[in-house]
């Protein structure tokens, strides 16, 4: 007599058999890694101090490249991520326009690349060209949800909103965001600043596609990541890029879906690489562990990189001179473009030698810059071609193939002022914009509401007091004197000079040859200056994000003092022109919730900051979208 087949084993193999074939699996923790990067600049040889043998000790892609080999023959199920800006930073770009660093997309299979802001310097043709010379279209997906590329239609063959792959049975969907940076060229390609609208639409549409693990690579910067994890639901995590910014751990942001968004940001110029390990479970994401793994000297350097990177050598070489190994002067320190916050001095030693190259060159009284024009530091040592363009790598020379050209032009005290104060009230939201100076110096109170900032009797052009009414020369790249415009700064006797920033401090260094250099106090902020303990005293108050942000109309301040205090709260347009005035009065100990209402606003950015006592002060950036 035949025996029957017990109903349970027969289900457990028709499961069996359904889990081969379409690669469903059913409640079981599937694990998958995330690598990612960003902001790499085209730093493909490193960056850093140099070893005995002149080699940079710390990035560059080879050491990307050999963590990328060893995750996929050691972890399961591994993805890799850039987040955008490839390209402008060393000569690979200048010379070869992100050709290289695209090829090794290719080469090493990444899952997908971000569409950042600088990979519009050249413009869309630029562009484009690169990735026809690289490979096939359809070989790498690069995302952007919020381009329109209906006036340049040519790149939707390279550049889509989103893209996905299944890992295991589970169906991966992610996308890229671009911001709208006013130092890129995309037209006629239109970066839209509806991020939020974008994102859930493009989430719902992944979902709609039976995407259930959605991934977005942001290149907007962590502002925008936190808001996109409160506000956008079903984003289980955010690899980020745009300002630099690299966080030991993911920072877990709650989402309207009711899960911890995870935030992850890994720095630039492959000098880290973000290493996410999940477990993925019916809907459920859960983090394993992360790592930023240090591409430093511990990390060997994989050869075939190294082999082809040497091979484009000569051609750079040919056109700029031994940029590699000549040296151009002796770093006696390492030389930063950072400064200590809880220190008054805001001139940093970069922004000292740069400002001051520059006007060595011209001859003018006064050189400016920008904390953001500057990229990568200069190390103690021995310092070539190569380290002085990626100093100030932006912008691009057709005459010359470098970087940007020094403009000379005069301006009146008064208009230097207003300018100074128009770009110190950005700065409060985005350190980028902070003034470096060669030939000026000043002390301004971060406290005080644009307009007052700066406190005029400090203000010196060459040890004597600005006069108001007097005219001076000052130098700056085309990059800031364009910023200048824009903000309806008005200057006089514009000169274009053919000195671009490479030439102009390359040969600065070879003036001086061993280049020392520190903060100086050119700039302060007396804000900082007046507390005899920053720490503790700024521990006496506290601002929050407003929440929601973005918001229609009607958003929540919250605001902490741990002693009486005189309490005023403002806000402020883009502009810096104040616009709101919440609170002005006397408060006690305590924790408190200011209810805003811009019905009467249009949309935009807007500035909210505390002030304690007339003295202290701490500003947040909010978004108003009617």
């Amino acid at each position: 007599m035949k025996k029957s087949i017990p109903f349970f084993i027969y289900a457990a193999v028709i499961l069996l058999s359904i889990t081969a074939s379409t690669g469903i699996t059913f409640s079981q923790d599937i694990p998958i890694t995330i690598l990612h990067f960003s902001d790499s600049h085209s730093s493909l040889i490193g960056s850093g101090p140099k070893n005995i043998a002149g080699e940079y000790t710390k990035g560059g892609f080879d050491r990307a490249a050999t963590v990328i080999r060893d995750s996929r023959n050691t972890d399961p199920n591994v993805m890799v991520f850039h987040v955008g800006d490839f390209s402008t930073g060393s000569f690979y770009f200048n010379r070869y326009f992100s050709v290289p660093e695209l090829t090794m997309f290719k080469r090493f299979n990444f899952d997908a690349v971000a569409v950042g802001n600088h990979e519009f310097d050249l413009g869309p043709a630029v562009l484009l060209n690169s990735l026809n010379q690289s490979f096939p279209p359809g070989s790498v997906p690069f995302l952007s949800a919020n381009l329109d590329l209906n006036g340049y239609p040519a790149l939707g063959a390279y550049i889509s909103p989103h893209s996905s792959k299944i890992i295991n049975g589970v169906k991966v969907g992610f996308f890229g965001l671009t911001i709208n940076d006013p130092s890129s060229n995309p037209s006629p390609v239109v970066i839209s600043d509806n991020y939020l609208q974008i994102a859930f639409n493009t989430v719902t549409a992944l979902q709609a596609e039976g995407c259930s693990l959605i991934i977005c690579l942001s290149h907007l910067g962590y502002m925008f990541d936190n808001q996109l994890a409160l506000i956008v639901p079903g984003i289980h995590i955010i690899l980020g890029g745009h300002d630099h910014s690299y966080f030991p751990q993911p920072v877990p942001v709650p989402n309207p879906s009711g899960f911890n968004t995870l935030v992850c940001h890994a720095g630039a110029h492959y000098e880290y690489a973000g290493k996410l390990r999940i477990t993925y479970n019916n809907g459920n994401v859960n983090m394993t562990d992360y790592q930023l793994i240090s591409l430093d000297s511990n990390i060997a350097r994989d050869d075939s990189v190294n082999s082809y990177l040497d091979s484009l050598k000569p051609g750079i070489i040919a056109r700029y001179g031994n940029v590699f190994s000549e040296t151009v002067g002796y770093a006696v320190n390492d030389i930063s473009a950072s400064f200590n916050e809880l220190k008054p001095e805001r001139d940093t030693p970069l922004g000292n030698l740069v400002t001051d190259a520059h006007r060595w060159r011209t001859g003018t009284q006064i050189s400016l810059t920008a904390v953001g024009l500057m990229s990568e530091s200069i190390y103690r040592g021995p310092v070539s071609g190569e380290d002085i363009l990626r100093v100030t790598p932006y912008g691009y020379d057709t005459a010359t193939g470098l970087n940007m050209r020094l403009v000379k032009f005069s301006i009146t005290g008064s208009e230097l002022k207003r300018g100074l104060e128009l770009v110190l009230f950005a700065s409060m939201a985005d350190i980028a914009y902070h003034p470096q100076s060669s030939g000026l110096t000043f002390d301004y109170n971060s406290a005080q509401p644009v307009g007052f900032k700066i406190l005029l009797p400090t203000m010196k052009v060459n040890d004597t007091l600005l006069n108001l009414m007097s005219s001076y020369s000052v130098t700056a790249n085309e990059g800031l004197f364009r910023a200048l415009s824009l903000l309806g700064i008005t200057v006089s006797n514009v000169e274009v000079t053919n000195i671009n920033e490479y030439t102009s401090l390359s040969k600065y260094a070879r003036e001086n040859r061993r280049i020392t250099y520190k903060s100086e106090g050119r700039i302060r902020d007396v804000n900082v200056t007046n507390l005899s303990n920053p720490v503790s005293s700024v521990n006496d108050f506290e601002l929050f994000q407003n929440y929601p942000n973005p918001f229609n109309s009607k958003s929540v301040i919250k605001y902490r003092i741990s002693k009486s205090s005189f309490v005023s709260i403002k806000i402020f347009d883009i502009t810096g022109r104040q616009v709101s005035d919440l609170v002005n009065e006397m408060k006690q100990p305590g924790t408190y919730s200011i209810h805003f209402n811009a019905d009467k606003f249009s949309s935009g950015i807007y500035f909210y900051r505390l002030y304690v006592n007339s003295a202290y002060g701490m500003t947040k950036k909010m978004l108003l979208l009617k």
